[in-house]
């Protein structure tokens, strides 16, 4: 029969049971006895012990794991009281519920409890489990399990657990939100902080859900980022808003790595979402402070400019600094001596890289620099400062740049320093002196050289000077001083006087000049000018003035004569050409005559000498002709009025026509001007050009001429005695022999010929007619010419009457 003590009575592990073991046979109990040892090898070889509660004897049975983890080795059989000494106080009860579960439940016989043995003060974790045997009365008989040795694996959990505890309060407590995704880029993690930044659950976030909370503006392209990343497994950075279900917007920098187990198997990604809102905000506050800088140096109506780096690059420049450097955009990030290689040997890039190399800045007043304008290197002067720019950590990162050019006032003060010592020259080379009038005080201050002509201290009152001018000229004097003051600065004193020395007696002519200085309250309050001494110069002037009467005088009779000789000349020239004009009337009719009569009865000698006298005949009539002309040139006065030059070369060449027709011309006549002038002679000069031009033309080639002129409003203006005029200019030119420019005077002399007359007849007249007529109408002519290439006159002669000068 069986008999046992309940639970609340025992411990566990001490159940009672009868051995029936004696009712089977011993091929029986061998083999249970082998089938025993194979389960005990298995369960050794696990790790797991193996233990048996006899209630009866109340031990407990155990194998050798059994043993040494409950600390009783070499003991295969134990009692109750012994193990529960071994036992973790703290651990009895739980024991004690698991083992009454398992005997009151109706069904599930088992218990599965874990709990603590302290071994010489050593704890260790065991796994426990055990089943209750029942008999066909339901009594409690038997009570065997296993125990397995779970002490690392209790330390590993508490160890996780606390590591999970951990990882908790520091996602908890670090200001970025942590996410983990799996191999397919799925998020299968995100801590606390991004809930607090979306307003949404985390199982929202799983999955792709977390692509919900970005801006829908940003949405595509952050997954598209992600994406490119996860597929080509490098590292993830990207930027983009989240929108909290309050409607509150944040900026985030999201980063993660790929993620590998420790068999270098891919496992997903690991990162972090980081608020950089502020960071943003004040990106574009800078950039916004930054563009309004930026705005203000473009504007500015000054040169600035930056430059970054120790080799000094420019960063920026604005249009005044590139148009005082005379250059474009195109230097903007070049090395600054790259860019403007002129400043070679000039001390501006080393000063810019002292001022980066220690945070000094540099400001100057005045500084000269060369620089282009245009295409040539000129001085400059400017005003400016290098002002390095420090970062948070007080490390220059760029160098300000601003500078005011100045040239035009150092060269003003440059020249009124020139200005100053040429006075001063001038004041010493024209023997001046200076004085300066207080009126406040009446007292008057004199240079050197006054003082010296009057016999007076270098300071005198006012009453004391003006005794020292001649008593004829002192009322004046006051009354020029007087006006000037009332008048001011608009009306200076100009003045000529005689001043007597105090003690010598002696007297000068001066001139003097002043000019009225007024206060800001438009009251005069000085005078300043200067003195001359000019008693030579009137002298001088009062006998050139003699000599001019003596010279204008004897210059009368002379033109007198002069006019009476060439009237004489005219008459003689007139009357002589025409006494020899009848005479050689008579011989050309007498060589008619006899060439008519008694040419058949003359040798072949004295008909040659018969032609030699007719051409002789000729040449003489054609000089005397031209000598008229020429004669009639030389009249006082003649009669002016507008000519068109068009008209005048049509009647010339109807004139000539026979002679174009026999040689060999090409002519092309352009627009011509209307000129102010004599028609008569002016038609005479262009008929003895084109005369010229058509005897001296080429045999061997068609000889082209080609008139032309201009009626450019701009063109030359001269003065003749005191008239201003505007001219005109007509060209004459043509293809035939030229000549050497050696002859260009020599051709517009009387009777000048450059060929014989057998050759080309002429007189050597026509020219000198030429330059007469364009003298008689205040005009010039000017020729050029090149050997068997041809000829230019050139002729200026005036487009309107003579204007009086303004």
């Amino acid at each position: 029969m069986y008999s046992y003590h309940t639970p609340d009575q025992y411990m566990p592990f001490s159940s009672t049971s009868d051995i029936r073991d004696e009712q089977l046979n011993p091929s029986t109990l061998h083999q249970l006895h082998e089938q025993g040892e194979h389960y005990r090898y298995a369960l050794e070889a696990a790790g797991v012990g193996t233990w048996d509660w006899n209630m009866l004897r109340q031990t407990i049975h155990w194998d050798g794991l059994c043993q040494e983890l409950f600390g009783f080795p070499n003991e295969s059989t134990v009692t109750y009281t012994e193990v529960i000494r071994h036992i973790h106080p703290d651990d009895h009860v739980l024991l004690r519920q698991a083992i009454r579960a398992a005997i009151q439940s109706p069904h599930n016989r088992t218990c599965d409890v874990q709990f603590r043995t302290i071994i010489d003060g050593k704890q260790r974790w065991l796994d426990g489990k055990g089943k209750a045997y029942f008999d066909e009365e339901n009594r409690l008989y038997r009570f065997a399990g296993i125990v397995r040795d779970v002490t690392e694996e209790v330390y590993t959990r508490h160890i996780l657990q606390d590591n999970a505890s951990i990882f908790t309060s520091i996602t908890q407590a670090v200001p970025v939100a942590l996410w983990m995704s799996d191999q397919q880029g799925y998020t299968t993690y995100t801590s606390k902080k991004w809930a607090d930044w979306t307003g949404r659950d985390l199982d929202s976030h799983l999955g792709l859900g977390w692509l919900d909370a970005i801006v829908m503006e940003d949405r595509e392209q952050a997954a598209r980022v992600f994406q490119g990343d996860f597929q080509a497994r490098r590292p993830h950075r990207s930027e983009f808003r989240i929108k909290h279900l309050d409607g509150s917007i944040r900026w985030v920098d999201c980063s993660g790595n790929p993620h590998y187990d420790s068999n270098g198997i891919f496992k997903g990604y690991v990162g972090a979402v980081l608020d950089i809102t502020d960071r943003v905000i004040t990106q574009q506050k800078l950039e916004i402070s930054q563009d309004h800088f930026y705005n203000l140096i473009w504007q500015a109506p000054f040169a600035i400019g930056l430059y970054v780096t120790e080799d000094i690059r420019i960063e920026m420049a604005n249009d005044a600094l590139l148009r005082m450097w005379s250059k474009d955009s195109s230097v903007i990030g070049k090395k600054l001596g790259d860019a403007l290689p002129e400043l070679k040997g000039q001390p501006f890039e080393a000063i810019l890289k002292e001022v980066y190399r220690t945070g000094i800045p540099y400001e100057t007043q005045e500084e000269r620099a060369e620089l282009y304008d245009g295409d040539r290197l000129r001085p400059y002067w400017f005003k400016f400062t290098y002002k390095p720019l420090k970062n948070e950590r007080g490390e220059v990162w760029s160098i300000l740049h601003m500078a005011v050019d100045i040239t035009e006032r150092v060269l003003a003060r440059q020249k009124i320093a020139d200005a100053e010592a040429n006075l001063r020259l001038a004041i010493d080379t024209a023997e001046l002196g200076t004085w300066h009038l207080d009126l406040r005080d009446r007292t008057l201050s004199l240079s050197d050289r006054i003082s010296d002509w009057l016999g007076m201290e270098p300071v005198s009152n006012l009453e004391s000077i003006l005794l020292r001018i001649h008593r004829k000229d002192l009322e004046h004097v006051g009354t020029s001083l007087n006006r000037a003051i009332e008048a001011g600065y608009s009306e200076p004193c100009n003045e000529e006087f005689t001043i007597v020395h105090r003690t010598t007696g002696q007297q000068r002519i001066v001139h003097a000049q002043a000019r009225t200085l007024m206060d800001e309250d438009g009251v005069a309050y000085a005078l300043t000018g200067t003195a001359q001494d000019i008693t030579n110069q009137k002298l001088v002037k009062q006998e050139l003035e003699r000599l001019v009467q003596q010279r204008t005088e004897a210059l009368r009779l002379s033109n007198l004569e002069l006019e009476h000789s060439n009237e004489n000349l005219r008459q003689f020239a007139f009357v002589a050409s025409h006494d020899l004009q009848e005479p050689l009337r008579k011989i050309q009719s007498f060589i008619t005559l006899l060439y008519n009569s008694d040419a058949k009865q003359l040798s072949s000698k004295g008909v040659s000498t018969l032609d030699r006298i007719h051409a002789s005949a000729s040449r003489m009539s054609t000089l005397i002709s031209d000598l008229l002309v020429f004669s009639s040139l030389t009249q006082k006065e003649i009669p002016m009025a507008e000519v068109s030059l068009s008209k005048l070369v049509g009647e010339v060449l109807e004139d000539l026509e026979e002679s174009i027709r026999q040689a060999n011309v090409q002519l092309d006549v352009g627009p011509l001007p209307i000129v102010w002038g004599n028609a008569s002679q002016l038609k005479q000069l262009l008929q003895n050009f084109l005369t010229n031009a058509l005897k001296f033309g080429a045999s061997d080639r068609i000889n082209h001429i080609r008139i032309s002129g201009s009626e450019a409003a701009e063109e030359a203006i001269e003065t003749f005695n005191g008239f201003v005029r505007r001219y005109h200019w007509i060209e004459i030119s043509d293809s035939g022999i030229g000549f050497e420019p050696t002859y260009q005077d020599r051709i517009f002399q009387m009777f000048q010929r450059l060929h014989s007359k057998e050759k080309y007849e002429g007189t050597g007249i026509g020219l000198a007619v030429c330059r007469k007529v364009a003298e008689n109408h205040q005009g010039s002519i000017t020729v050029s010419s090149i050997p068997d290439q041809g000829t230019t006159f050139r002729v200026n002669l005036p487009a309107t009457p003579p204007l009086p000068m303004s």
